[in-house]
Order: C-alpha cells, then sequence, then structure tokens
C-alpha cells in the first residue's frame, strides 16, 4: 500500500509539473475527482478538456513544441491514473480475473491506447504476460466445431484441455478425418520458436481465448517436444496477451471474435464452410423472427444487408454463403441418409470439398444446378464422386452441365464412380476432354450449316434490297459489314479450279 501511495504522490507532482503555467485548473481536477470520483470515460473526457485550454494556451503563444509535448505528458498522466485507480479500486473475488497479467521483460500491464476497434465497436483492453500453460484453448472455436460434435458424440462430454489440445494438434482419431496437422502447427510453432509470439492472443479475464488457439496451441507444442532447446521454449512460456476488461460485455467478445475471424488479417482465417456457417446461423435466425415462412424479396435484402454489416462482408456474399450451406447440407443428409455413412465424416467431407458447392449452386435456370435439380440421378452420381475424391478441382464442375448432354462423357462418369480413387480421376478428366471434344465438332457443324442457310438467302435475294431507296433495302451501315466480311473471306477462298485439280488427283 505504501507504495501505492508514493506512486499517487507522485502522479499528483507529475500534474502539477505539466500544469505549472496553468495556475490550479489541473489541481481542481483531481481535487474534484477527489470529492466525487468519476468513471474512467469520465476522467478522460474531463482531462481531455483540460488539455484542450492548455493546449490552446501555448498554440496561442505560438509554441507548438510545447502544445505537442503537453498532449504526450497528458496521455501519459490518464494512463498513470487509470493504473492507480485500478489498483486502489477494491475488489471483490468475483471481480478479480482468474489469471493476472504480469511484467516480464521489462514491460509493465497496461492499457491499450488508442482504444483498440473491432468490428466498428472500441473494446478497452489491457497488455501484459501470462504464462502460456495458464491459457485455456479456445473449445467454443467454430474452426474445431466439427471434432466438438465428433468427440461428444462419442464421449458424451466436452473435451479436457489435454484432450482439446490433441485436437488442434491432429493427433486425435476421429471418424472421417487422418490424424495430421490440419491446422499446421508445427510450421507456426517453428516461426514462434525462432521469433516468439509476434501478435497478441486476447483473451477474457477467465484466461479463455479468443482468438489465437493456433497461437498458443503452437506454444504447447514447443513447451512439450524434445525438438527446441531452452532458448527456445523459453520464447514459448510467456506470452504477451491483450485481454479484456472487467466491463467487457457478450457484444464486445462477438465485435472481436467476428473483427479477427471474418475480416482479412495476417493469419490462418476461418475456412469457408466456418464463416458461411455462421453465416446462415444467422440468415435462419432473422427469418424466423419474421413470422413468415418466405418474406418478401425487398424484405430478404434487408436482412441480407443487416447480416452482412454484422459481419463485414459484401450483401452478394451473404447470398452466396446461404447457398452453399443449402447444397452442402443436402450433400450431407444424401450420403446420411441415403447412403448411410457416418455424420461427421460426411461433415469432413462438405467442409474439405465446400468451394465446390460454390460452383454447383451457379446457373440456376441454364447451369450447372439446372443441370442438378432436373437429373436427381445426375446429382447422386455427382455426390458420390465428390465424396470418393474422384474430382482433382473445382473447375472441373464447371463442365457438369455440358457433361450431363453427352452420352459418351456420362458414360465416362458413371464407370469412374466404379473404379478406384486414380482410375476414377482418370475417367471423369477423359469425360470432360470427350464432352469438350463433341461441343468444337458440333460447333464447326453448325458453322457450316448457318453459312449454308446465309449464302442460300444472299444467292436469291431480290437485288433491290442492295440498291438505297427501296424500303426494304439494306442500310448503309449494313451493305459495309457485308461487304468487309466477304472480303474477309475472299484471303481463305482456295480458286475453284486448284480445289477441282486438287480433288482429281486425290481420286486418282
Amino acid at each position: 500500500m505504501n507504495d501505492l501511495s508514493n506512486e499517487f504522490r507522485d502522479l499528483i507532482a507529475a500534474a502539477e509539473r505539466v500544469s505549472a503555467d496553468m495556475g490550479n485548473i489541473v489541481r481542481d481536477v483531481l481535487q474534484a475527482g477527489l470529492d466525487q470520483p468519476l468513471d474512467r470515460d469520465e476522467a478522460r473526457t474531463l482531462l481531455g478538456r483540460v488539455l484542450t485550454v492548455m493546449r490552446e494556451r501555448a498554440e496561442a503563444r505560438e509554441d507548438r513544441v510545447v502544445a505537442a509535448q503537453m498532449t504526450a505528458d497528458i496521455d501519459t498522466l490518464i494512463d498513470r491514473v487509470e493504473a492507480v485507480r485500478v489498483a486502489l479500486r477494491p475488489q471483490s473475488p468475483a471481480d478479480q480475473p482468474s489469471i493476472q497479467l504480469v511484467s516480464y521483460n521489462g514491460v509493465q500491464p497496461r492499457p491499450i491506447r488508442p482504444t483498440p476497434v473491432f468490428h466498428e465497436r472500441s473494446v478497452p483492453v489491457w497488455e501484459g504476460f501470462v504464462r502460456t500453460r495458464d491459457i485455456n484453448l479456445w473449445g467454443e472455436n467454430q474452426r474445431i466445431d466439427i471434432h466438438l460434435n465428433q468427440f461428444f458424440q462419442v464421449h458424451g462430454r466436452t473435451p479436457e484441455a489435454d484432450e482439446l489440445l490433441a485436437i488442434m494438434l491432429g493427433k486425435m482419431s476421429l471418424p472421417g478425418l487422418a490424424e495430421d496437422d490440419q491446422f499446421e502447427i508445427e510450421v507456426l510453432a517453428r516461426s514462434i520458436a525462432a521469433n516468439g509470439v509476434r501478435k497478441p492472443p486476447i483473451i477474457d479475464r477467465e484466461g479463455n481465448l479468443l482468438d489465437g488457439n493456433r497461437r498458443i496451441t503452437a506454444c504447447y507444442f514447443i513447451l512439450n517436444s524434445n525438438d527446441f532447446d531452452a532458448d527456445q521454449k523459453r520464447r514459448a512460456e510467456w506470452v504477451q496477451v491483450w485481454q479484456l476488461t472487467e466491463h467487457a460485455t457478450e457484444d464486445d467478445r462477438e465485435a472481436v471474435i467476428v473483427s479477427l475471424n471474418f475480416e482479412p488479417d495476417h493469419k490462418q482465417d476461418w475456412p469457408q464452410y466456418v464463416k458461411a456457417r455462421k453465416v446462415y446461423e444467422h440468415w435462419q435466425a432473422l427469418l424466423a423472427l419474421e413470422g413468415r415462412a418466405n418474406p418478401a424479396p425487398a424484405r430478404q435484402k434487408d436482412i441480407r444487408r443487416a447480416i452482412a454489416r454484422k459481419f463485414a462482408i459484401a450483401t452478394d456474399e451473404v447470398s452466396r454463403y446461404v447457398g452453399m450451406i443449402e447444397l452442402a447440407s443436402e450433400f450431407e443428409d444424401y450420403h446420411v441418409t441415403e447412403g448411410k455413412k457416418d455424420k461427421y465424416a460426411v461433415k469432413h467431407k462438405a467442409e474439405k470439398y465446400f468451394q465446390y458447392f460454390d460452383e454447383l449452386g451457379k446457373g440456376r435456370r441454364n447451369g450447372v444446378l439446372a443441370a442438378l435439380n432436373d437429373d436427381e440421378s445426375f446429382k447422386s452420381l455427382v455426390y458420390d464422386l465428390l465424396y470418393d475424391d474422384k474430382f482433382k478441382n473445382w473447375n472441373q464442375i464447371r463442365e457438369l452441365r455440358a457433361v450431363s448432354l453427352d452420352d459418351e462423357a456420362m458414360a465416362c462418369f458413371r464407370e469412374a464412380g466404379q473404379r478406384n480413387r486414380k482410375e476414377g480421376q482418370q475417367l471423369i478428366d477423359t469425360g470432360i476432354a470427350l464432352s469438350k471434344a463433341n461441343r468444337e465438332v458440333e460447333r464447326t457443324v453448325g458453322a457450316n450449316k448457318r453459312v449454308e442457310v446465309f449464302t442460300k438467302w444472299l444467292e436469291n435475294a431480290p437485288v433491290k434490297i442492295f440498291r438505297p431507296g427501296p424500303p426494304d433495302a439494306l442500310s448503309q451501315e449494313n451493305l459495309h459489314r457485308l461487304y468487309r466480311a466477304l472480303k474477309l473471306v475472299e484471303s481463305y477462298v482456295v480458286p475453284s479450279d486448284a480445289s477441282t485439280s486438287s480433288e482429281a488427283h486425290h481420286a486418282g
């Protein structure tokens, strides 16, 4: 307590030094705060007004250097006031965070200035160090939602800390998911071992992660591995973090999550499947509030705009995500209901090939989606091929409409469904190639037919249509276009005698 008293006396002295030429303005403010304590925002507003007066007086004397220094001094003063206020405030056990920020490497816990903005919302946070092993991995991370549901299905409970770590490290066997480094933790761990954690993870007052699951998992990986030396482990043992304050609301938490997982950043973003599912859940929730199964188009547009604003994405992106989730859900229902496959194994497939559903949903009237909706057996075939990893890339999905109209190509696709993965992929390639080749033949035949029809019309057309004057005559513009086209053709025409000689030579 003696240290705090000294700190407060030093604080008063600093305030008096900053305001030496201002009379009793700052002292009066501090005395008023003593008589009637203010909350942080009120105190900052009041001190800000004092700063404005002081700066204006300095600028009136054309002393801009002094004015700039005053700005820095008052900002520092405000931070010290806040730090002392927090230290002096009596706290109940419920008010105190479960995980305390500490000083490390000469860095003291402090409020971040200016206050960070997450998705258009100012969220106060403090910065400091915590021990890595005191941080709880984010058990509600949408990135591993399928994994968590699978775990609950098998064990009837949520995973313990070590089990959650195993999921993040890809060390837990789950249906439909290979045991591998799905979240690229080892690569990140090597970077942290060399450079430390360069971007502070964000935690709440209980030490639960809101952002930084991969970074903290990588730190755990370093600490638990024999592949790293003492210096590398030291870089992972203590982590600089941002921590929400006791005033943080659920809206603040949501703003942090949306901002750091939907908006561009230099980290591994949430997969599209996770983002789309979250958008779709909000879409369904807002539709349910409408009181009618199918709101008017204008109202649906308003709903999409509201969701787009919430997640900082374009309105068209909302429509795209909704369509992709609806097709992915249909894919899942087909394989679970008709194929009797494991629900979560199917969900992993849907996540793996989620980009394909964007292409499958294009062309509702005369494209890929129309081809699927026109023929249920073709749709089932495509869903089977997709589940069995027969498509090499999502560009092949764009060819499905043409394939559905080509008997030879369809035969290849059906055969692909009966073969192993490698042979199936080769047959898919063959089917698409056949479809393209047959379309080229059709285009050539079609071109000959169109030229034949045109030349017959031209030969039989009355001469008067080429003369200016009559109502049914061709315009001069069209005559010039026809002339240019015929001149172009002329350069490619083989003389009739040469053509005849060539034909006679081949006949002989």
